[in-house]
């Protein structure tokens, strides 16, 4: 199984970035948006089932491709010898997209989380035409292509998702478990009903917008916007 479209991430880009658009309240008025990193909805992942056996054989399937930048080929280079992504080659990642994004005109807003992530919570200016939105999406395609788009997304597997597990619902569970947030009664399929119910956070057992809270839910691939 690869991750070759998805976990905020950006990996599906341009999927991705209207599900962050809209949990950042910029289009519409949501709780959460789920952003598995195969592209396939949560429900059809089995119990247990892995993107991947290791985050080693990712670096191999990714270096395997001939349509890497210097840049991406460097890093999967050093991550390969030291078995991880580094957090200052993270840095460089996002700093490149950044800097991209904002010579296009966009400033993007982000919160650096405990476990080392970034989470998107707004741009400047703020779309509010289709068009606008086009635009701010195609920018972000552009942007991440050979700087963040491969790199942010392994690294965010590496700090959110150590098990590898298909399911972003069942990763957020475990890392809410070993955060004393949830009882082991509270399963992958609860978290899923709760985030994709009635649109307000009444039925989450513990507070969405603590860092630890974030740092497993953008780790799992959810953007969860609360408010």
């Amino acid at each position: 199984m690869t991750i070759a479209s998805s976990p905020n991430a950006r990996h599906g880009l341009l999927r991705r970035t209207a599900a962050l658009l809209s949990c950042m309240g910029l289009l519409v008025s949501l709780t959460a948006c789920s952003t598995p990193w195969n592209g396939n909805d949560a429900g059809d992942q089995s119990s247990g089932a892995k993107i991947a056996p290791s985050m080693s054989a990712l670096f191999d399937q990714y270096l395997a491709k001939d349509t890497l930048s210097q840049f991406e080929r460097d890093v999967l280079q050093r991550a390969k010898k030291t078995g991880r992504i580094s957090a200052e080659d993270y840095e460089a990642a996002h700093d490149k997209q950044a800097a991209c994004m904002a010579e296009s005109g966009w400033q993007e807003q982000t919160r650096k989380l405990s476990n080392g992530l970034y989470r998107t919570t707004g741009v400047t200016p703020v779309p509010s035409t289709d068009a606008e939105v086009n635009k701010y999406m195609e920018a972000s395609n552009t942007c991440s292509k050979g700087t963040s788009k491969i790199i942010e997304s392994l690294y965010q597997l590496q700090q959110g998702n150590p098990g590898l597990l298909a399911d972003p619902y069942e990763t957020a569970v475990e890392c809410l478990k070993k955060s004393s947030l949830v009882d082991d009664a509270y399963t992958g399929r609860k978290l899923q009903n709760a985030l994709n119910g009635d649109g307000t956070s009444k039925g989450l057992p513990f507070d969405a917008s603590s860092d630890a809270a974030q740092s497993c839910l953008t780790g799992a691939g959810l953007a969860v916007n609360i408010g």
